[in-house]
């Protein structure tokens, strides 16, 4: 199984929860990359209501989001914040880190963290 085909579902479970607490997530127009120490490389896109994930590198994401494959499992189920992840440097961050601030609130959202 590839990485995109392991966390595409738990990405669509996410957005799918938290557009029903936030509809305005639907107007959003964000692409976010992954890179997955040693694993591989998707982005996140959501534009037009919708979820896309997809395998490789998006020439022109908002943030790259770098982490090892349990972090970011950790992050997906809730079980670590995502901020907490920053801070303990277990989550790297380059591009607007700022807009980070929305994926999170995206996936507190969807695991039922907010």
């Amino acid at each position: 199984m590839s990485l995109v085909d392991e966390v595409k579902p738990v990405f669509e479970k996410i957005f799918s929860a938290a557009v029903e607490k936030a509809p305005e997530i639907k107007s959003w127009n964000k692409v976010y990359q992954f890179v997955v120490e040693g694993v591989g490389e998707f982005y996140v896109e959501i534009s037009n209501g919708e979820l896309k994930v997809v395998e490789g590198k998006h020439p022109n994401p908002i943030a790259t989001l770098s982490a090892d494959k349990e972090t970011l499992d950790k992050i997906l189920s809730g079980e670590l914040d995502a901020m907490k992840a920053f801070m303990l440097r277990k989550i790297k961050i380059t591009g607007n880190v700022l807009d980070t601030m929305n994926l999170k609130k995206l996936i507190d959202l969807g695991v039922g963290k907010a």
